[in-house]
Protein backbone atom coordinates (compact mmCIF):
# COMPACT_ATOMS: atom_id res chain seq x y z
CA UNK A 1 0.00 0.00 0.00
CA UNK A 2 2.98 2.42 0.87
CA UNK A 3 4.32 1.73 -2.30
CA UNK A 4 1.34 2.35 -4.08
CA UNK A 5 0.81 5.64 -2.40
CA UNK A 6 3.92 6.62 -3.44
CA UNK A 7 3.80 5.63 -7.24
CA UNK A 8 0.39 7.79 -6.95
CA UNK A 9 2.30 10.92 -5.59
CA UNK A 10 4.93 10.47 -8.05
CA UNK A 11 2.24 10.51 -10.65
CA UNK A 12 0.73 14.13 -9.78
CA UNK A 13 3.91 15.38 -9.02
CA UNK A 14 4.39 14.46 -12.60
CA UNK A 15 1.35 15.49 -14.21
CA UNK A 16 1.72 18.73 -11.83
CA UNK A 17 4.95 19.56 -13.48
CA UNK A 18 3.14 18.53 -16.96
CA UNK A 19 0.47 20.82 -16.80
CA UNK A 20 2.78 23.99 -15.89
CA UNK A 21 4.60 23.56 -19.36
CA UNK A 22 1.43 24.55 -21.10
CA UNK A 23 -0.17 28.15 -20.39
CA UNK A 24 -3.89 28.44 -20.38
CA UNK A 25 -4.78 31.69 -22.91
CA UNK A 26 -8.33 32.36 -21.90
CA UNK A 27 -9.44 35.44 -24.33
CA UNK A 28 -7.95 34.74 -27.46
CA UNK A 29 -10.84 36.39 -29.59
CA UNK A 30 -14.15 35.10 -30.57
CA UNK A 31 -14.66 31.72 -29.94
CA UNK A 32 -17.26 30.10 -31.55
CA UNK A 33 -16.30 26.87 -31.40
CA UNK A 34 -16.24 26.97 -27.34
CA UNK A 35 -12.56 25.54 -27.26
CA UNK A 36 -9.83 26.48 -24.98
CA UNK A 37 -6.62 27.46 -26.01
CA UNK A 38 -3.16 26.53 -24.58
CA UNK A 39 0.45 27.38 -25.66
CA UNK A 40 4.11 26.38 -25.14
CA UNK A 41 6.48 29.26 -25.13
CA UNK A 42 10.32 27.82 -24.94
CA UNK A 43 11.76 29.68 -22.14
CA UNK A 44 14.62 30.48 -24.13
CA UNK A 45 12.80 31.10 -27.44
CA UNK A 46 15.29 33.58 -29.46
CA UNK A 47 12.81 36.32 -30.79
CA UNK A 48 15.28 38.15 -32.79
CA UNK A 49 14.04 37.30 -36.16
CA UNK A 50 10.35 36.02 -36.82
CA UNK A 51 9.55 32.51 -35.35
CA UNK A 52 7.27 29.36 -36.34
CA UNK A 53 4.11 28.51 -35.28
CA UNK A 54 2.92 24.94 -34.91
CA UNK A 55 -0.80 24.11 -33.85
CA UNK A 56 -1.22 20.16 -32.59
CA UNK A 57 -4.54 19.08 -31.82
CA UNK A 58 -5.56 16.22 -29.66
CA UNK A 59 -7.64 13.67 -30.52
CA UNK A 60 -10.56 11.80 -28.91
CA UNK A 61 -10.52 11.07 -24.74
CA UNK A 62 -6.70 13.30 -25.36
CA UNK A 63 -6.39 16.61 -24.02
CA UNK A 64 -3.83 19.33 -24.76
CA UNK A 65 -1.51 18.25 -21.76
CA UNK A 66 -0.98 14.74 -22.83
CA UNK A 67 -0.68 14.83 -26.51
CA UNK A 68 1.71 17.38 -25.59
CA UNK A 69 3.21 14.70 -23.58
CA UNK A 70 2.78 11.62 -25.67
CA UNK A 71 4.01 13.46 -29.11
CA UNK A 72 7.33 15.47 -27.44
CA UNK A 73 6.57 18.85 -29.37
CA UNK A 74 7.25 20.87 -26.44
CA UNK A 75 11.28 19.08 -26.32
CA UNK A 76 11.71 19.85 -30.67
CA UNK A 77 10.28 23.47 -29.25
CA UNK A 78 13.00 24.18 -26.87
CA UNK A 79 15.90 23.01 -29.85
CA UNK A 80 14.57 24.11 -33.08
CA UNK A 81 13.26 27.44 -31.56
CA UNK A 82 9.51 27.50 -32.26
CA UNK A 83 5.94 28.47 -30.45
CA UNK A 84 3.10 25.55 -30.01
CA UNK A 85 -0.51 25.97 -29.79
CA UNK A 86 -2.14 23.27 -28.73
CA UNK A 87 -6.16 23.46 -29.10
CA UNK A 88 -8.56 21.58 -26.48
CA UNK A 89 -12.00 20.39 -27.01
CA UNK A 90 -14.33 20.33 -24.23
CA UNK A 91 -16.77 17.58 -23.06
CA UNK A 92 -19.78 19.42 -22.84
CA UNK A 93 -18.96 19.88 -26.69
CA UNK A 94 -18.25 16.13 -27.63
CA UNK A 95 -18.96 13.55 -24.60
CA UNK A 96 -15.55 11.49 -25.58
CA UNK A 97 -13.78 15.44 -26.25
CA UNK A 98 -13.14 14.76 -30.22
CA UNK A 99 -13.45 17.44 -32.23
CA UNK A 100 -16.30 17.91 -34.71
CA UNK A 101 -14.53 17.68 -37.65
CA UNK A 102 -17.30 16.10 -38.97
CA UNK A 103 -20.41 18.80 -38.47
CA UNK A 104 -20.38 21.27 -41.30
CA UNK A 105 -21.75 23.92 -39.11
CA UNK A 106 -18.15 23.42 -36.73
CA UNK A 107 -15.77 22.67 -39.44
CA UNK A 108 -16.67 25.12 -42.30
CA UNK A 109 -14.12 28.14 -42.56
CA UNK A 110 -15.64 30.94 -40.46
CA UNK A 111 -17.55 28.80 -38.45
CA UNK A 112 -17.92 26.89 -35.22
CA UNK A 113 -14.46 24.79 -34.02
CA UNK A 114 -12.80 25.83 -37.08
CA UNK A 115 -13.02 29.72 -36.75
CA UNK A 116 -12.06 29.54 -32.91
CA UNK A 117 -8.62 27.94 -33.87
CA UNK A 118 -8.23 30.56 -36.84
CA UNK A 119 -8.48 32.90 -33.83
CA UNK A 120 -6.20 31.26 -32.10
CA UNK A 121 -3.97 31.65 -34.71
CA UNK A 122 -4.73 35.49 -34.53
CA UNK A 123 -3.74 35.91 -31.79
CA UNK A 124 -0.58 34.69 -32.16
CA UNK A 125 0.18 36.94 -34.84
CA UNK A 126 -1.18 39.89 -32.29
CA UNK A 127 1.05 38.96 -29.04
CA UNK A 128 3.95 37.02 -30.80
CA UNK A 129 6.81 37.68 -33.65
CA UNK A 130 5.48 35.18 -35.87
CA UNK A 131 7.05 34.25 -39.23
CA UNK A 132 3.56 34.35 -41.54
CA UNK A 133 5.50 31.95 -43.62
CA UNK A 134 6.03 29.07 -41.35
CA UNK A 135 2.87 28.40 -40.02
CA UNK A 136 2.23 24.68 -39.47
CA UNK A 137 -0.64 22.14 -38.28
CA UNK A 138 -0.72 18.51 -37.02
CA UNK A 139 -3.50 16.61 -35.23
CA UNK A 140 -3.97 12.71 -34.21
CA UNK A 141 -7.68 11.08 -35.00
CA UNK A 142 -10.21 13.70 -34.71
CA UNK A 143 -7.94 16.05 -34.35
CA UNK A 144 -6.17 14.95 -37.67
CA UNK A 145 -9.73 15.18 -39.00
CA UNK A 146 -10.18 18.56 -37.87
CA UNK A 147 -6.16 19.84 -38.97
CA UNK A 148 -7.85 18.31 -42.61
CA UNK A 149 -10.82 20.84 -42.11
CA UNK A 150 -8.68 23.81 -41.21
CA UNK A 151 -6.40 23.43 -43.94
CA UNK A 152 -9.08 23.50 -46.28
CA UNK A 153 -10.52 25.80 -44.83
CA UNK A 154 -7.29 28.53 -44.61
CA UNK A 155 -5.08 26.60 -47.60
CA UNK A 156 -3.07 30.12 -47.56
CA UNK A 157 -2.02 30.38 -43.85
CA UNK A 158 -0.33 26.92 -43.86
CA UNK A 159 3.07 26.29 -45.16
CA UNK A 160 2.27 22.68 -44.47
CA UNK A 161 -0.12 19.77 -42.50
CA UNK A 162 0.33 16.41 -41.07
CA UNK A 163 -2.06 14.05 -40.40
CA UNK A 164 -2.02 10.63 -38.39
CA UNK A 165 -4.86 8.53 -38.02
CA UNK A 166 -6.88 11.01 -39.14
CA UNK A 167 -10.22 10.77 -40.76
CA UNK A 168 -12.18 12.78 -43.09
CA UNK A 169 -14.68 14.48 -44.31
CA UNK A 170 -14.64 18.17 -45.77
CA UNK A 171 -17.22 20.63 -46.32
CA UNK A 172 -17.06 23.29 -48.91
CA UNK A 173 -13.65 21.72 -50.63
CA UNK A 174 -11.67 25.17 -51.41
CA UNK A 175 -9.93 25.13 -55.20
CA UNK A 176 -7.77 27.89 -54.34
CA UNK A 177 -4.53 27.52 -56.51
CA UNK A 178 -1.93 27.54 -53.57
CA UNK A 179 -2.15 25.32 -51.44
CA UNK A 180 -0.33 23.79 -48.24
CA UNK A 181 2.31 20.60 -48.23
CA UNK A 182 0.34 17.77 -46.69
CA UNK A 183 1.58 14.28 -44.91
CA UNK A 184 -0.14 11.62 -44.17
CA UNK A 185 0.63 8.91 -41.83
CA UNK A 186 -1.48 5.69 -41.16
CA UNK A 187 -1.07 2.16 -39.92
CA UNK A 188 -2.55 -0.61 -41.85
CA UNK A 189 -3.95 -2.68 -39.25
CA UNK A 190 -5.94 0.50 -37.41
CA UNK A 191 -9.87 -0.50 -37.09
CA UNK A 192 -10.65 2.97 -35.41
CA UNK A 193 -9.70 4.85 -38.35
CA UNK A 194 -9.22 2.75 -41.40
CA UNK A 195 -6.07 3.14 -43.80
CA UNK A 196 -8.95 3.84 -46.82
CA UNK A 197 -9.52 7.13 -44.91
CA UNK A 198 -5.62 7.76 -45.58
CA UNK A 199 -5.99 6.93 -49.12
CA UNK A 200 -9.23 9.69 -49.12
CA UNK A 201 -7.06 12.24 -47.75
CA UNK A 202 -4.69 11.70 -49.81
CA UNK A 203 -6.88 12.04 -52.98
CA UNK A 204 -8.10 15.11 -51.87
CA UNK A 205 -4.89 16.55 -51.63
CA UNK A 206 -4.00 15.05 -55.03
CA UNK A 207 -6.72 16.93 -56.35
CA UNK A 208 -6.05 20.15 -54.98
CA UNK A 209 -2.30 20.01 -55.78
CA UNK A 210 -3.78 19.02 -59.30
CA UNK A 211 -0.85 16.15 -59.14
CA UNK A 212 -0.31 13.48 -61.60
CA UNK A 213 -0.60 10.05 -59.75
CA UNK A 214 2.24 8.84 -61.85
CA UNK A 215 4.92 11.14 -60.21
CA UNK A 216 5.35 9.28 -57.00
CA UNK A 217 8.45 7.96 -55.95
CA UNK A 218 7.27 4.91 -53.35
CA UNK A 219 10.13 4.08 -50.46
CA UNK A 220 9.98 0.62 -49.02
CA UNK A 221 11.39 -0.02 -45.75
CA UNK A 222 11.71 3.66 -45.58
CA UNK A 223 14.31 5.13 -43.55
CA UNK A 224 15.98 1.45 -43.23
CA UNK A 225 12.43 0.77 -41.11
CA UNK A 226 10.58 -2.13 -42.54
CA UNK A 227 7.12 -1.45 -41.16
CA UNK A 228 7.31 1.71 -43.06
CA UNK A 229 6.55 2.34 -46.55
CA UNK A 230 5.99 5.52 -47.91
CA UNK A 231 5.10 7.24 -51.16
CA UNK A 232 6.21 10.86 -52.45
CA UNK A 233 3.96 12.67 -54.45
CA UNK A 234 5.58 15.28 -56.82
CA UNK A 235 3.88 18.49 -58.97
CA UNK A 236 4.96 19.06 -62.37
CA UNK A 237 8.04 21.26 -60.71
CA UNK A 238 9.57 18.02 -59.13
CA UNK A 239 8.97 19.64 -55.58
CA UNK A 240 7.79 17.05 -52.86
CA UNK A 241 3.71 18.29 -52.33
CA UNK A 242 2.27 15.12 -50.67
CA UNK A 243 3.65 12.61 -48.27
CA UNK A 244 2.50 9.30 -47.25
CA UNK A 245 3.59 7.03 -44.76
CA UNK A 246 1.98 3.76 -43.98
CA UNK A 247 2.80 1.74 -40.82
CA UNK A 248 2.46 -2.21 -41.80
CA UNK A 249 0.57 -3.85 -38.74
CA UNK A 250 0.14 -0.94 -36.41
CA UNK A 251 -3.43 0.18 -35.34
CA UNK A 252 -4.55 3.12 -33.79
CA UNK A 253 -1.06 4.48 -32.45
CA UNK A 254 1.12 7.81 -32.39
CA UNK A 255 4.51 6.61 -33.79
CA UNK A 256 7.33 7.66 -31.28
CA UNK A 257 10.83 6.38 -30.24
CA UNK A 258 11.00 7.39 -26.39
CA UNK A 259 14.78 8.40 -25.80
CA UNK A 260 16.78 11.62 -25.22
CA UNK A 261 18.01 12.68 -28.27
CA UNK A 262 16.85 15.55 -30.49
CA UNK A 263 15.63 12.35 -32.99
CA UNK A 264 13.79 10.71 -30.04
CA UNK A 265 10.87 11.51 -28.24
CA UNK A 266 7.57 11.18 -26.75
CA UNK A 267 5.88 8.40 -23.72
CA UNK A 268 4.85 5.07 -23.92
CA UNK A 269 0.46 4.85 -23.10
CA UNK A 270 -2.42 3.51 -24.56
CA UNK A 271 -2.21 6.13 -27.59
CA UNK A 272 1.33 5.41 -28.33
CA UNK A 273 3.70 2.93 -29.84
CA UNK A 274 7.17 2.76 -30.00
CA UNK A 275 8.13 1.56 -33.60
CA UNK A 276 11.92 2.94 -33.84
CA UNK A 277 10.29 5.60 -35.82
CA UNK A 278 9.79 9.36 -34.42
CA UNK A 279 6.75 10.82 -35.81
CA UNK A 280 7.59 13.91 -34.32
CA UNK A 281 10.50 15.16 -35.39
CA UNK A 282 10.05 13.39 -38.62
CA UNK A 283 7.08 15.99 -39.05
CA UNK A 284 9.24 18.39 -37.52
CA UNK A 285 11.40 17.97 -40.93
CA UNK A 286 8.82 17.32 -43.02
CA UNK A 287 7.98 21.28 -42.05
CA UNK A 288 11.29 22.08 -42.70
CA UNK A 289 11.68 23.45 -38.31
CA UNK A 290 14.72 20.73 -38.95
CA UNK A 291 17.07 21.05 -42.22
CA UNK A 292 16.24 18.25 -44.14
CA UNK A 293 13.53 15.28 -44.52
Amino acid sequence: MKNLLVIFLLFLSTYGISQSDLSRIENFGENKGNLKMYSYIPKKLNTENPVPLVLVLHGCTQNAEMIASETGWNKLADSLNFIIVYPEQRQINNAAKCFNFYIGFKAKKDKGEVASIKNMLDYCFKNYYIDSSKIFITGMSAGGGMSNAVLNAYPKLFNAGALLAAPSNLFNANKDTVQPRIAILQGTDDKVVTKKNAIKIKEQWLKKHQIDTANVEVKKAYLNNPLLTAEYFYNAEKEVKIITIMAEGIRHKLLIKPGNKITQGGTLDKHTQDVNFHSTYWIAQFFGLTKTY
